[in-house]
């Protein structure tokens, strides 16, 4: 088996299947926790394009 089919067979595993995975591996040290990121706040296009004019011609 390729290295390529593990690594693809472990990403589909939800987190439970992960843990009992690396236990029985015995490799308790590894995290499966994924770190949430915050969202970023979104922008309308006219704030943008002020936003962008101002740093352009306001060197």
């Amino acid at each position: 088996m390729k290295a390529e089919t593990v690594y693809n067979v472990i990403q589909a595993l939800n987190s439970d299947e992960k843990l009992r995975l690396y236990a029985m591996l015995d490799l308790h040290k590894v995290s499966a926790k994924r770190i949430k990121r915050k969202k970023q706040k979104l922008i309308s296009v006219a704030s943008a394009m002020d936003d962008l004019l101002a740093k352009t011609f306001n060197k």
